[in-house]
């Protein structure tokens, strides 16, 4: 076994080959691989002709190094300026981070407008993880305790994020969310989909679209559009991708 050639950090299959599908296609634009790992998805993209760069805490776990590679704190301001990038790619790396606002901040920040922010996680709003969650109290991101004795706790699913909040970041950060999309659909989420999905819709919408909400009526409207999606009920993967309107609000 060659343990040159870099790892997936996910055993979920299909992410990378989606994410492939999501990207800008043209390959002189400047992509940037947050949280790479030892650069599997840097390998990808370098060998279909992408110009791409890496950042993370552990350079000696990298194995690309023809990939540009810069150290950063994903849970503090990385290392590059402002619109730097056509497309910044986060892959199964912000359910392992303290601070999301931070983390989601920083990858719009570098982004150039018009630019992507591609974002992965577990998906805990599908309707498989909220019964999950009703029966043991662990959405399946997170299916059993934590154990806090573990050295490389960051290593765990320490802060599993949903969509709602995927959305607030972004358009927080300056940025939209373009297109919701996962890696596969779940078996398990046909039937639940097929009995709920007409009760879910009813009620988000008796709840959300009351007349005392009338001046956030449009914010309102764009969230049932993606909580009703069904890569959000029914993906085993949430693949989310945002685009930079102005840059980095204050």
């Amino acid at each position: 076994m060659n343990d040159k050639k870099p790892r997936g950090i996910t055993f979920q299959p299909g992410i990378y080959d989606k994410v492939l599908e999501l990207i800008p296609k043209d390959r002189a634009g400047r992509i940037l691989d947050v949280g790479a790992g030892e650069g599997y998805l840097c390998r990808m993209l370098k060998d279909i002709g992408y110009r791409v760069e890496a950042c993370d805490f552990q350079q000696e776990n990298f194995k690309c190094p023809d990939v540009p590679f810069t150290k950063a704190n994903l849970n503090s301001r990385i290392p590059f300026e402002d619109n730097s990038f056509d497309c910044v790619i986060s892959v199964e790396v912000i359910e392992h981070i303290e601070n999301h606002f931070q983390f989601v901040r920083e990858m719009v920040r570098v982004a150039k407008p018009g630019g992507l922010v591609i974002i992965t996680t577990p998906n805990i709003l599908s309707l498989p993880s909220r019964l999950h969650f009703f029966l043991y109290g662990y959405t399946d991101c997170s299916p059993f305790p934590l154990d806090p004795s573990r050295k490389e706790y960051f290593m765990l699913h320490i802060n599993p994020i949903g969509l709602s909040e995927l959305i607030f970041y972004y358009e927080h950060c300056g940025a939209g969310l373009a297109q919701l999309t996962t890696n596969r659909i779940r078996k398990s989420a046909w039937i639940p989909m097929i009995i709920l999905y007409p009760l879910l819709s009813l009620i988000i919408r008796l709840k959300f679209l009351r007349k005392k909400h009338a001046d956030l009526h449009n914010l309102y409207r764009r969230h049932i559009h993606w909580m009703l999606h069904p890569a959000n009920l029914m993906g085993r993967i949430t693949i989310a991708v945002g685009k930079k309107i102005n840059g980095e609000k204050d």
